[in-house]
């Protein structure tokens, strides 16, 4: 391990992690293996309140690495606290927020320094690829689901600020703590309260750029089930209200795709005004995006999800012949239908927080 600051220290690693013991030995070996100089990285790992052993863990790897690594812990806080803290005693001018789920390919370090290089403007962050681990092979969910929805990226080169994500995402520094940092607060429907994609807006506000680089690849190895995902939708759906006003822009709900009374003004406001620019082409199309909304309601909703959806993906698992015609857009639509579902929920809320009882 190395003990000193070097001045060559170019990147400053934050890793936020809680309870995965199994998988840190792994995401670690990734990023001893970088060609990036070990010298010009530290790594920063916060864990959240782990109940498992993962501090054991963290602690019997840290020797063992090349590079400089430092480790804090607190009491489960939730995602924003713990970057945050990270971000607080980085020392290289520019840091790479990364999942504890992802192993970074050989070049990816060296890639977002380098996109860096050429790009020393104080607002330009750089968001890199990130793919579903081939090693995810032990269910047809895990096979063939897109949960970070890269595939509507590709051919861009540069993203909107609700993009930008701590699984994989760098920036400067200076230009994070001037800005941000991440809200500390956890959701009042759980931890998965959009705190990326909020900091993104607050970043956006000082000239945020978002450049996309996907040849700074991370492997994404979380083994879950469809039960597990739709949860995490449902509880997004629940935080969905909250994060949007708190950003207070109209493309978040045409980007998030969400359509209601309350949102109606929002989606023509992207359509016929300036803000359209930070929604995708086919959103900016009213009849093209309607056209879906009514595909959507007629395809996943309250009747057909658990009458046919529901067992259909379940007996995929189990039935090969099943299981060809198995696409990631059907695993997107039942995700997104439990994200309106959380959402509609949310909106009920009052003033006192809640804990609420999240469903599959």
């Amino acid at each position: 391990m190395v003990t000193a600051v070097s001045n060559k220290l170019k990147l400053s690693v934050i890793m936020a992690t809680c309870n995965r013991a199994e998988t840190i030995p792994e995401t670690f070996r990734h990023l001893a293996d970088q060609e990036l100089d070990p010298d010009s990285y530290e790594l920063i790992v916060v864990n959240d309140g782990s109940a498992d052993h993962t501090e054991a863990v963290i602690q019997e790897w840290i020797p063992r690495l090349p590079f400089r690594v430092r480790y804090l812990h607190h009491s489960n806080h939730g995602p924003g606290y713990s970057q945050n803290r990270g971000l607080e005693i980085a020392e290289a001018p520019i840091v790479l927020l990364m999942a504890d789920d992802i192993f970074m390919s050989r070049q990816t370090l060296k890639m977002h320094v380098a996109t860096h290089e050429a790009h020393p403007e104080q607002e330009v962050a750089v968001f890199g690829l990130v793919r579903q681990s081939p090693t995810l092979d032990g269910s047809v969910f895990l096979r063939t689901w897109d949960p970070f929805g890269f595939r509507a990226l590709a051919g861009l080169r540069e993203l909107p600020y609700y993009r930008f994500g701590a699984c994989n995402v760098s920036a400067k520094r200076e230009f994070v703590m001037r800005y941000g940092p991440f809200r500390d607060q956890r959701g009042r429907g759980g931890p998965l309260a959009h705190e990326d994609a909020e900091l993104g807006y607050q970043l956006s506000r000082g000239g945020l750029r978002v450049l996309f680089c996907p040849e700074a690849l991370g492997w994404h190895h979380h083994i879950t089930t469809l039960e597990g995902a739709c949860r995490k939708a449902y509880q997004q759906g629940l935080n969905f209200g909250d994060f949007r006003d708190r950003v207070g822009q109209p493309e978040i709900a045409v980007a998030y795709h969400v359509l209601d009374v309350s949102t109606l003004r929002d989606h023509l406001r992207v359509w016929f005004g300036p803000r359209r620019r930070y929604v995708s082409p086919p959103d900016r199309n009213p009849a093209l995006l309607l056209g879906r909304y009514l595909l959507r309601t007629l395809v996943f909703n309250s009747l057909t999800v658990p009458l046919f959806w529901k067992p259909f993906l379940e007996r995929a698992e189990h039935d090969p012949t099943i299981a060809r015609f198995v696409r990631a857009s059907f695993y997107r639509g039942l995700t997104a239908f439990h994200f309106r579902r959380g959402y509609r929920e949310g909106r009920a809320w009052t003033e006192a927080p809640v804990t609420p009882a999240a469903q599959a």
